[in-house]
């Protein structure tokens, strides 16, 4: 198999799988509690790693079972009782879009898409006009799932600090195959999943909230963790980020995702970025070469590991079915990831190749072969 849908989901580490296996042979032996009060240090630890690679602090983490599971413990733990107003991009990941229509159908919260420049990249003026405006909160997908488009995430950090306004950065493309500064950012908040560049298992992740921005996120789903009882009848909350978190998780999983971040550690993030965009931009400059296929591009604005194209002799679908059957792993990006976005550039479905930043540069070329094949035959 010549695996490029690193995007969606990294290939596991050796490192990350024993973890996984061992502490389950562990938590046979020993019963789940027993088992994990044994790895109490690997987990703090995991904190520490995360915090180290955002430049942020280990109080300042609450672990996920992912990104989508992350990003809506964040937005569902502000009031929205009063109405509010988000500003969200077009690319933003559809995902998310459908929760903020789910605040605005419960709470008429006021949900506006912030101006695109010629790119599909926020227009920075545009949405400085808007946030001239109060507002509740900006959201903004840095690197949408349909696109090599990198959002200009830190100029948007600027103009919400500048006005105020919280930011949510959903970074699920972000991590592990850019540099990723919370305090470059200014963000209130920022998502992502451990399953994807960083090579975790599924069902991992973690949310950075800033401290000024924690007391704002009250969640209703507090447990004796996350809200634990005081005296008398009274409760509250965490003082730090883990007040998003709940007592019952997997620890498994989490172990792995601590062997999977050391391993991405080992290597480090300017090698793997390095690496990872000579990929992406070979398989470009391959691509435009084939009959009929463009692949997309950034414009002015830089891109990310993410590869997507557009074929005028066959849809997405069918390359994507093309490609298993020639055993290359690619991913099929339809509308429903980012509706707004892919709507107005009128397209229904996208394919998209990301390759790791160890991918064999014949699996590439395989890539391209199968593709080359498929367009001959129309």
């Amino acid at each position: 198999m010549h695996y490029l849908n690193h995007a969606a989901c990294g290939l596991l580490p050796d490192a990350a799988l024993h973890a996984m296996h061992g502490y389950a042979q562990r938590e046979q032996a020993l019963g789940a509690y027993g088992a994990a009060r044994q790895v109490q240090t690997e987990i703090e630890q995991l904190y520490q790693g995360i915090a180290a690679t955002i430049h942020a602090q280990p109080g300042d983490i609450a672990l996920t079972q992912g990104n989508s599971d992350g990003w809506s413990l964040v937005v569902s733990a502000m009031d929205w009782s009063g109405g509010g107003r988000i500003l969200a991009p077009r690319s933003e990941w559809g995902g998310n879009l459908g929760i903020l229509m789910q605040l605005s159908a419960q709470y008429g919260v006021q949900v506006e898409e912030i101006p695109s420049d010629a790119d599909g990249a926020v227009d920075l003026e545009a949405l400085e006009t808007l946030l001239r405006t109060p507002a509740s909160l900006v959201v903004l997908t840095w690197m949408p799932a349909n696109s090599p488009l990198v959002q200009p995430a830190e100029a948007v950090g600027a103009l919400c600090a500048q006005a105020g306004v919280p930011l949510l950065v959903d970074a699920a493309q972000a991590v592990g195959q850019w540099p990723v500064d919370v305090r470059q950012l200014q963000c209130a908040a920022l998502t992502a999943p451990g399953r994807k560049w960083l090579r975790g298992p599924r069902g991992t992740g973690f949310v950075y909230v800033h401290p000024d921005f924690l007391p704002r996120l009250r969640p209703l789903t507090a447990d004796h963790f996350s809200r634990p009882w005081q005296t008398g009848n009274s409760w509250a909350y965490r003082a730090d980020a883990r007040r998003l978190e709940q007592s019952e998780a997997s620890v498994a999983l989490r172990l792995g995702l601590g062997a999977a971040l050391a391993a991405w550690n080992a290597l480090g993030m300017e090698h793997i970025h390095s690496e990872i965009q000579k990929r992406a931009d070979w398989l470009r400059d391959g691509l435009d070469r084939l009959p009929g296929i463009r692949a997309h591009r950034s414009g002015r604005h830089a891109s990310s590991g993410i590869v997507t194209l557009e074929c005028s002799s066959h849809d997405a679908a069918a390359l994507h079915l093309g490609l298993q059957e020639r055993g290359v792993e690619a991913a099929l990006s339809p509308v429903a990831f980012t509706p707004w976005d892919m709507q107005a550039r009128g397209l229904s479905a996208v394919l998209r190749l990301s390759a790791g930043h160890d991918t064999a540069w014949d699996s590439l070329q395989s890539c391209l072969d199968a593709l080359a094949e498929l367009v001959e035959r129309r």
